[in-house]
């Protein structure tokens, strides 16, 4: 899993961060003065403060959002004791786990420094297009169909963004806009009801593990975590993201094809969006026009909760888990007060906000 490393301020050198294969749960090197001493006039009582507090720089940043979960569960259950159960639990991990599925494609975005506004609808038109094309394909070949037309839309992006050199931002939200209007012209939404079994029993249906019943997502949105963990970890390509995210210029120097790295995140990022309206299809047995909205802040905040580092460079998989469990937590919350998805939807914002200042003070720094 991939480290971030930092480097110095001095001349050459590049002041980003540069992550590296070995833990990309997002754990970054402390710098240290000349061999390695401590800085003149500091006396042992700032010795032993610093040494203190060091231990809270080695614990790995995708740890903090699981620890933020555990303290919201428990602030839950003091205002309502019957929410400290299994079953409250599992719901939450649930409604986790469908978020996160479909946040690790901006997951990948953010780390190579971009952005991948247009998750929401190609969440909608990909489980939309799975739906119609059920009937002339068949299940497996329209599943086929609905992941390549995710990769369609994430190689545009991509190609804008490299080529034509328009910022993610103004790409990414463009391109979600383009869908919405393609889904209203190209959908007879009376029509796309039915849907397939195998879908079905990979999403909503209830199984059993070690005895605790849950839904099939679950374990399944675990497994799909594992698998890409792995991939940014311990793949070529999944440093180059890291690399490419933390320095361009330098990564354009040393050989790496930065455009091509870009154009292929953003097609990584397009299929799992397009399979995440796969399985929140599956699990709801429903899709709308709209379905895929609410995942338009709510991934980013997911991915920046995480730990990821909205400049890019750094961020991982299993953080953007936890950070979704935070972020299930606080909807469970603010339905058990009575708070409605307003209220939601702007806590959501400032916690981008607060993130990302901070991100911007220490990169500043």
């Amino acid at each position: 899993m991939s480290t971030t490393a930092a480097t110095g301020h001095s001349a050459g050198s590049n002041p980003d961060e540069v992550s590296s294969a070995s833990g990309a749960l997002g754990t970054t090197a402390e710098p240290v003065g000349p061999a390695g001493s401590s800085s003149p006039g500091a006396g042992p009582s700032s010795s032993r403060s610093s040494s203190g507090l060091s231990w809270l720089g080695r614990v790995p940043r995708a740890v903090w959002p699981l620890l933020a979960f555990l303290v919201l569960f428990g602030i839950g259950g003091i205002i309502r004791p019957n929410l400290i159960t299994v079953d409250s639990l599992i719901g939450t991990a649930t409604f986790a786990i469908i978020l996160a599925i479909a946040s690790f494609g901006q997951t990948v975005a953010v780390i190579q420094a971009g952005i991948d506004l247009s998750v929401p609808n190609t969440i909608g038109f990909a489980a939309l297009s799975f739906l119609a094309f059920v009937g002339p394909l068949g299940p497996v070949g329209a599943f086929v169909a609905a992941l390549l037309s995710g990769a369609v839309i994430g190689a545009l992006n991509g190609l804008v963004i490299s080529k034509l050199q328009l910022t993610p931002i103004v790409t990414t939200i463009a391109m979600n806009g383009l869908l919405f209007g393609v889904i209203l012209l190209a959908f007879n939404f009376s029509e796309l009801t039915v849907v397939p079994d195998f879908v079905v029993a990979i999403t909503s249906a209830k199984i059993e593990v070690l005895g605790i019943t849950m839904a099939a997502v679950l374990p399944l949105g675990l497994g799909l975590m594992v698998v890409l963990q792995l991939i940014l970890s311990f793949t070529g390509w999944g440093r180059s993201l890291f690399v490419t995210g933390s320095a361009a210029e330098v990564s354009r120097l040393a050989g790496l094809s930065v455009d091509r790295i870009r154009i292929s995140g953003y097609v990584v990022s397009g299929v799992l969006a397009a399979f995440a309206g796969i399985v929140i299809v599956g699990y709801y047995q429903q899709a709308s026009a709209t379905m895929g909205a609410s995942y338009l802040l709510s991934s980013v905040a997911a991915v920046v909760v995480g730990g990821a580092s909205i400049f890019g460079g750094r961020g991982s998989v299993v953080g953007t888990v936890g950070g979704a469990l935070v972020l299930a937590q606080v909807s469970t919350l603010v339905t058990v007060l009575n708070l409605g998805a307003n209220i939601q939807q702007l806590i959501y914002g400032a916690i981008i906000l607060v993130v990302i200042s901070l991100y911007g003070r220490r990169r500043g720094a």
